[in-house]
């Protein structure tokens, strides 16, 4: 009994030993390459909340967050030609979604794959929800139409975990988008046809009619449509008043946009003045009713009034989630200083416009739009900058198309600076 004692005491010293020589070896490792070990530590994020904070940080720096990816993509090809997995579910997550925003894509893709992965090998049906709608999300945001609607398919036919096979119906949703937006109208049409059949109270069907109306370009019926589900919505028994009244919203909101792009501004500024009466605290409504008004040249003072509202009604959020802790910092939305900007420069007041514009261009996150250094284009020409005015709009040309609208514009800008550079020489 003594030698049996002996003999595992003898043991213990060893493993004790090797702990020591692993940990050291692992402190080695942090103190070489940093960078990993703080990728590694992102497994700990066992929570939405420690989830967003961690995603959040990582973004806050986009050379960091850039590097960051790419190292996490090194890891994992690394960790795979030994069958090794260095990151579980919660780091995966944080890291596919890091990299769809700082546009690495090949990355990204790679990412979320093995993040569906760690979802079906953790059999959980709200993992494997979450995973697989990222994946559609980036084949959608990537215009890999055939992929994403080959993922959707997938889903449905999945039978279990029942937490997966319950919200089915989002990809079904997505499906059908994904099948007008790449060009199958008459099938996604169809789709939601039958979906409506199959339901009395059916205007969540007919929402997705509309929106396919509205792919299709055909702007007038998605109005009729999304007029009906605003009638049906109303008549619903089985919704209380705060639920309708919400739904009710997002339509007038959508109606808002379908108006504008019909060019019927009064009717535009009707929907966004009924939802700023409801909801008075809501800066985006200002906004966009202070935004339009001064795009058409229309009651200039009250729309800068209205977007300065916006402004501060968005700081206001903003300090209050950063008392929460659920945020590092208050920031200015790119898109409100690109409205008050615009307003300003309606009132050609153009030196007031130009730094609300450029700080609306220079936001890594949101000024990655033609429509914004469009502006500060117009601005800076307005202002006898050329030079500056022609690399405005040779920047606005490399973005990417986000609305059907940017095409045109696209075309616009391209005159303009066609224009400015012949006038330049």
């Amino acid at each position: 009994m003594r030698a049996m004692t002996a003999k595992w005491q003898g043991l213990g010293v060893f493993v004790l030993g090797l702990a020591l020589v692993v940990g050291a070896k692992a402190r080695e490792d942090e103190e070489k390459n940093p960078l990993r070990a703080e990728l590694l530590k992102l497994n700990q994020a066992t929570t939405k909340e420690l989830q967003n904070k961690r995603f959040k940080t990582l973004l806050q720096d986009r050379a960091k967050a850039k590097a960051a990816v790419a190292e996490a993509a090194k890891m994992t090809k690394e960790a795979g030609e030994k069958k090794e997995k260095p990151f579980n579910y919660n780091a995966l997550l944080i890291l596919s979604r890091a990299a769809m925003v700082v546009k690495e894509n090949d990355t990204a893709e790679k990412l979320t794959e093995r993040l569906v992965e760690a979802a079906t090998e953790l059999k959980s049906g709200t993992k494997m929800y979450e995973a697989y709608l990222n994946l559609v999300t980036l084949y959608i945001v990537t215009k890999r139409y055939g992929d994403a609607i080959e993922t959707c398919e997938k889903v449905l036919d999945i039978e279990e975990p029942s937490e997966l096979a319950d919200r089915r119906g989002a990809f079904l949703e997505r499906l059908i988008m994904v099948k007008a937006m790449s060009g199958k109208v008459d099938e996604a049409m169809n789709m939601t046809k039958s979906l409506m059949a199959q339901n009395r109270i059916n205007w969540p069907a007919m929402k997705l009619q509309g929106w396919i109306e509205r792919e299709a370009g055909k702007t007038d019926a998605a109005i009729k449509t999304y007029s009906e589900v605003l009638d049906k919505i109303e008549a619903d028994k089985r919704l209380k008043d705060d639920e309708k009244n919400e739904e009710k919203d997002s339509v007038r909101y959508v109606l808002s946009g379908l108006f504008v792009e019909n060019k019927d501004i009064d009717k535009a500024a009707k929907q966004l003045e009924t939802l700023i009466k409801r909801n008075p605290d809501a800066a985006t409504y200002k906004n966009d009713l202070g935004f339009i008004w001064c795009d058409n040249d229309m009651k200039l003072e009250e729309s800068e009034k209205l977007i300065k509202e916006a402004l501060e009604l968005d700081k206001k959020a903003k300090e209050k989630l950063l008392a929460e802790k659920k945020i590092d910092e208050v920031t200015e939305n790119a898109a409100y200083l690109d409205s008050l900007g615009w307003v300003y420069f309606k009132q050609k007041k153009y030196k007031e416009a130009l730094e609300p514009l450029k700080k609306a261009a220079a936001d890594e996150d949101d000024g990655n739009h033609l429509e914004i250094w469009d502006h500060l284009g117009d601005c800076h020409l307005a202002l006898g900058q050329k030079k500056e005015a022609i690399a405005a709009w040779e920047k606005a040309l490399k973005m990417e198309d986000i609305s059907k609208r940017d095409g045109e514009r696209r075309r616009k800008v391209s005159e303009k600076l066609k224009g400015a550079k012949a006038k330049a020489d």
